[in-house]
């Protein structure tokens, strides 16, 4: 991801090193099908406000869901996944420990998104199913390990982009296949939120393993503003080019059906947070057959929260939440030619939430029924992919390109 990418050579050794170990341990132990009521048992690593949210999530969910442990390199957030899985859940630092548990079926991953690659490789090397948190990866290149390591297993990986469960996205993108939007060649991705600044005066409260928390990132003195705020450094994170953009250039791709960008360019800066990642910027994609857009102001709520935007020849679909000032969510579909008064209430509406709870099930009942889920890494790596682009145009000041089969960035 940086504008230089750094040398990852020694940490991948002894990453797949450990992937071996694992994996070596995961073969000695026999594959278990899970009985419609026969008791889960899941580790959390990554106990954040994320990694807590599904687990509570998950325990409300499944009464045979069961978390035995937690992991975490910081030890006021071990401390407060402890507390939710429960007195019995074992505690570790390292996720490498907590993957050599033989009785865990499976693993959610909710750490810094640097991480993710190494930690969903290990946890299928060992054998367990996995819930990752997007963005699945921290770049192209290994978004193409990730899927040869998971599709060399056997096991279930689900990314945790909930639109692909939501009752309205499904029914909208049906909606889109039916044509009611005729030849879409323009869709807008956009995100309004008023943040305050980063404090620059941020502390450590407890002990943190800062040599796990870099994990295959550069190697730096301990700074608590990188360690509590990372998803505005370079080194950890895309920001949120990719923090929201997966989700949203994930639905922009689902719907449309042609596979990711041909190029981006993008523009921003950081002017308000204080982050290194831009908290304002407008990236621009060429498609085949189509133009696209992803903007995003954390310095203003006009029109507060997330959107997607498709322009047809015959019609318009817009969805987000909230969709209109009075706070609606769902998604609504206008008739061509909009300026005609008649046009201008939808044919088609949904007033529906965006809950994580549907995606949740979807992995509880694939780790069953041992069945594709809903996000696999294929789309974990395709959605992630046009923000990758965009951060590599925005960082070397140029037009970023992308291969047909998403395996290859090239600049210029």
């Amino acid at each position: 991801m940086p504008a230089n990418p750094f040398n990852r050579r020694s940490f991948l050794k002894k990453a797949r090193q450990s992937g071996v170990a694992l994996a070596a341990a995961a073969l000695t132990q026999p594959r278990r099908i899970l009985a419609a009521n026969e008791k889960i048992r899941i580790g959390l690593i990554g106990c954040g406000g994320r990694g807590c949210h599904l687990m509570a999530l998950t325990q409300n969910i499944e009464p045979n869901a069961e978390f035995a442990a937690v992991c975490d390199a910081y030890e006021p957030k071990r401390n407060r996944g402890k507390q939710i899985a429960g007195e019995n859940a074992q505690v570790f630092v390292d996720h490498r420990r907590l993957l050599e548990m033989k009785d865990l079926d499976a693993v959610i991953i909710a750490t810094p998104e640097h991480l993710h690659g190494t930690q969903l490789i290990d946890a299928v090397a060992a054998g367990k199913d996995v819930y990752v948190e997007k963005p699945m990866t921290y770049s192209i290149e290994e978004g193409v390990r990730i899927i040869q390591a998971v599709r060399q297993s056997d096991r279930i990986v689900q990314v945790g982009m909930q639109r692909r469960s939501a009752p309205m996205c499904i029914e909208a993108k049906q909606l889109i296949d039916q044509g009611v939007l005729g030849d879409v060649t323009l869709v807008r991705a956009q995100w309004y939120w008023n943040v305050a600044p980063l404090n620059p005066n941020v502390t450590i409260q407890g002990e943190l393993d800062w040599d796990l928390f870099l994990g295959p990132a550069p190697k730096r003195p301990f700074d608590p503003r990188r360690a509590i705020q990372w998803n505005w450094y370079w080194d950890y994170s895309g920001g949120m080019v990719t923090g929201q953009g997966v989700h949203l250039l994930d639905l922009l791709q689902w719907f449309m059906g042609k596979g990711t960008p041909l190029s981006a360019v993008m523009q921003g800066g950081s002017y308000k947070l204080g982050g290194e990642c831009p908290d304002v910027f407008s990236a621009s994609y060429e498609y085949d057959g189509y133009t696209a857009s992803w903007i995003l102001s954390y310095n203003n709520c006009f029109d507060n929260g997330w959107k997607v935007t498709f322009h047809g020849t015959e019609g318009t679909l817009v969805i987000g939440e909230p969709i209109f000032a009075e706070g609606e969510t769902g998604y609504r579909i206008y008739k061509e030619p909009w300026r005609d008064m008649e046009n201008r209430k939808p044919i088609y509406k949904s007033e529906e939430g965006l809950p994580t709870e549907p995606h949740i099930v979807n992995w509880l009942e694939c780790m069953r029924s041992r069945k594709e889920p809903n996000a696999p890494v294929e789309v974990g790596h395709t959605a992630a992919a046009p923000c990758h682009l965009a951060i590599q145009a925005y960082r070397n000041k140029t037009i970023a390109r992308l291969d047909k089969k998403c395996t290859k960035l090239t600049l210029g």
